[in-house]
């Protein structure tokens, strides 16, 4: 007896079983279980019955074949369908059993027939059936299709930079509603670009719409399989909050070309090249994964997070050196980030603010910080080694694997400390003083320079005082700190910055430094102290 197809054993189906919409599998999980042959043909084309089709479309309503896309045929194509209809027939009834359309192999004779003369299309699981479906996708980049009510679209076959970037700029600023994608931006020729990309790649029904009470455009484009394409290529859901899901798709990880256009249309949508590169999004994990990709690159950073509206937003700042190499490896498409790249690479580099002496014009209160004292850098990093007496938590393991085959004992000997404090020091039961640091790096050869590279934040300790300090200037170091007066005594007293609530300024700055949050406007701290008197310039 010959073994029939059916939809519930059919491979092309990704789900193991008939699953809601946003339970679906998209490709992080299909990619996670070595299962790629179902996103990609053996030719590199998408598998569009995997992205299109799914086990809940079968027992979904009582009209299901009206739910799948159908698609348009050639005339030769139709008739040897035509001359085959009965064993086509055959085989839907076989793969429709206990679906929502059980119908015997004479009334699907007669539904393919129609589909075939009448209208010259046929439904998506009926041609997946046929023998030699798989050669009609050959030597074509678009496949064409209709809706049961004739609203035609079209789909890619491939991968390409256009998609990439748009899977970045509706997970930044897009919606999925389970038939259109919105998007929103509030300018008018991005908006207007993004239309032609979507026409080009998609031909479906587009509207064009400025947003009501607000200096705002909207696009729409309409299509439930649409919807499907760009939720099965990133995870982003359906009709839900999207950033508690939103992460990078591996897909686009082993082609440069592609991860830079997926980033590229990210930061066209959620990104800001105003006072300073920067990347914000509500999703820690969609972060996590831009910074794994800067850090692949080279890319310096500078990362931080804020309370906004009850929820907490994380943003990335690209530090000034690596803002050429950022714009050159990511670039942007939208024609108002574009001007403004301009205008910050015209910037002099690790010129963080105007100079001190324009600043004291500008009527700043006494004791505030104004801007860094650049001849106190090292290679553009702040040079630490000036304040001796603070020493650096959680070196364990580095101080360990960089003393190589020393035993603790011999390390003890040349420095003249005792077995039991290296001990400690490995044990992060104390912490090291930088003191201690400078002379066992030119013993090992090792440079603050590389160890500033590889440690962008450290948590520094003097008495019964820790801050979590940056080691190098950057614009929201300078920004978190100008909200700060530096009092008598060598206090510290929370002024704030305007037009933000004092309260919210002090959450961030005391998360920033990773500091407890003060009852009142006063607080102490000597780490920070000699950090902001040795390396910043003060209003006197």
């Amino acid at each position: 007896m010959q073994d029939f197809l059916n939809w519930r054993t059919d491979p092309l189906l990704v789900d193991p079983e008939p699953l809601i919409p946003n339970t679906w599998l998209a490709t992080n999980d299909i990619i996670e279980s070595g299962q790629r042959e179902k996103i990609f043909t053996a030719n590199a084309q998408f598998q569009l019955y995997s992205f299109m089709i799914r086990k809940n479309d079968f027992v979904s309503g009582e009209r299901i074949l009206q739910s799948f896309p159908y698609i348009l045929l050639d005339t030769n194509i139709v008739t040897v369908i035509r001359k085959h209809s009965l064993a086509l027939a055959e085989k839907a009834h076989h793969y429709f059993l206990n679906s929502n359309y059980n119908k015997s192999i004479r009334i699907w004779q007669q539904k393919i027939i129609s589909y075939l003369e009448e209208q010259q299309r046929i439904p998506f699981p009926l041609f997946r059936l046929f023998p030699s479906w798989e050669r009609f996708f050959q030597g074509k980049q678009y496949i064409q299709f209709q809706s049961a009510r004739g609203e035609g679209f079209q789909l890619p076959l491939f991968l390409t930079e256009d998609i990439a970037y748009l899977v970045g700029v509706i997970m930044g600023d897009g919606h999925l509603a389970e038939y259109f994608i919105n998007i929103i931006d509030n300018s008018k020729e991005h908006i207007e670009n993004l239309e032609k990309l979507l026409e080009e790649n998609f031909q479906s029904n587009i509207e064009f719409f400025p947003q009501k009470n607000a200096q705002a455009w909207n696009i729409n484009i309409l299509g439930k399989w649409i919807v499907r394409f760009f939720n099965f290529l990133s995870g982003q859901p359906i009709n839900e909050r999207k950033y508690p899901s939103l992460c990078e798709p591996f897909l686009f990880q082993t082609d440069k070309v592609m991860r830079c256009a997926f980033w590229r249309g990210l930061m066209d949508a959620d990104g800001s090249y105003k006072s300073t590169i920067l990347f914000g999004s509500a999703s820690r994990r969609l972060i996590t994964d831009f910074e794994t990709f800067l850090q692949q690159h080279n890319i310096t950073f500078q990362n931080y997070q804020q309370e906004v509206f009850g929820g907490i937003t994380y943003s990335v700042s690209i530090l000034g050196r690596s803002r050429k190499d950022f714009t050159d490896l990511v670039g942007t498409a939208h024609p108002q980030k574009q001007a403004e790249i301009k205008t910050i690479l015209a910037r002099k580099i690790n010129r963080f603010s105007p100079r001190p002496h324009t600043l004291l014009k500008e009527g700043f209160w006494k004791g505030q910080v104004l801007a860094f004292k650049e001849d106190k850098l090292l290679d553009g990093f702040f040079d630490y080694t000036k304040l001796p007496h603070i020493s650096i938590r959680g070196l364990g393991g580095f101080l360990k694997t960089l003393r190589g085959t020393q035993t603790q004992k011999e390390l003890a000997k040349n420095f003249r400390i005792t077995q039991s404090l290296v001990s400690q020091y490995e044990r992060n039961a104390t912490a090291i003083p930088i003191s201690f640091l400078k002379r066992f790096f030119i013993q090992t050869n090792y440079s603050f320079q590389r160890f500033f590279t590889e440690n962008q934040k450290l948590t520094f300790q003097s008495t019964n005082s820790t801050c979590v300090l940056d080691t190098q200037p950057n614009d929201v170091l300078l920004t978190m700190l100008q909200g700060i007066q530096l009092n008598k005594n060598n206090y510290f007293f929370f002024i704030g910055k305007q037009n933000q609530l004092l309260k919210d300024y002090k959450k961030r700055f005391c998360n920033y430094f990773s500091l407890p949050i003060p009852k009142g406007r006063r607080f102490y701290n000597t780490v920070l102290y000699s950090f902001v008197k040795e390396f910043f310039h003060l209003k006197v």
